[in-house]
């Protein structure tokens, strides 16, 4: 399986490659300026005629390039690894467990309970009745 991912990875690397020196040895063709001219001898949507060999080249490198992009993006072929799950999964918050009334009933309580804010008057100081 490594192997053949390996292959699909240079025939592709080589399509590229071969794709673009294609592409830039071809001869341009005629510029916009040559649209507005009254040049008979060159026609701007006449018929292409037979394609030369580099088109004919280009032609099947795309057709490559684009069939072995399709098969590395098959998970049967690289494997079932997805760059999107690859990442590390955001921790969810756990809840805290809560403890059942007969548990907390049976647990005493290590400090004494703190005084009722209900009730000041009674924990008034004697120094400031006088």
């Amino acid at each position: 399986m490594q192997l053949l991912s390996y292959l699909l990875y240079a025939l592709f690397i080589l399509a590229c490659m071969v794709l673009i020196v294609v592409i830039l040895l071809q001869p341009g063709k005629s510029g916009a300026g040559d649209l507005f001219s009254s040049s008979v001898s060159s026609t701007a949507f006449g018929p292409r005629g037979t394609a030369s060999i580099l088109s004919k080249i280009t032609i099947g490198a795309a057709a490559a390039f684009m069939l072995i992009a399709l098969m590395l993006s098959l998970p049967a072929v690289t494997g079932t690894h997805s760059v999107l799950q690859s990442t590390i999964p955001e921790a969810t918050p756990t809840p805290t467990p809560v403890a059942s009334p007969s548990a907390a009933a049976s647990v005493a309580p290590s400090a004494p309970a703190a005084a009722s804010p209900v009730a000041p008057a009674a924990n008034a100081s004697p120094s400031a009745s006088k």
